[in-house]
């Protein structure tokens, strides 16, 4: 059973030696859109930076992840806000190396929604 479904942000960058180019950068955003759980649905990928790092010698992106993540009912949690912080860990969980993760809103369901993203029920 899902509690509700947050909205989350994340900055993701990613590396190369050569120099990024408007193809590269395309089949990235279009990987990154394409990535669905039953928990998790990128909604929207946007390129924030596209430069050359000194510090590790590369071209490198950031890309902002903009995703809808469904929150697992959990019945000692009583503040909205804690389900906002396991919307976060969940994306977390799928992009560990993401730079800085956060939730902007929650829209909560009553009754709980019983299946995800991939119409599975949630298995605890």
């Amino acid at each position: 059973m899902f509690r509700g479904k947050a909205y989350c942000e994340a900055n993701l960058y990613f590396y190369k030696d050569n120099e990024w180019v408007d193809r590269d950068i395309s089949r990235k955003i279009e990987h990154l859109l394409s990535y669905q759980t039953n928990t998790i649905d990128i909604v929207d990928v946007r390129l924030m930076v596209n430069q050359y790092d000194d510090k590790h010698k590369q071209n490198f992106i950031q890309l902002a992840i903009f995703a809808e993540v469904l929150v697992p009912y959990h019945a000692h949690i009583t503040h909205l806000n804690d389900y906002r912080i396991n919307a976060c860990r969940l994306l977390r969980k799928a992009y560990p190396k993401a730079g800085a993760i956060m939730a902007h809103s929650i829209d909560t369901y009553t009754p709980l929604r019983w299946k995800g993203f991939q119409d599975k029920p949630l298995r605890s």
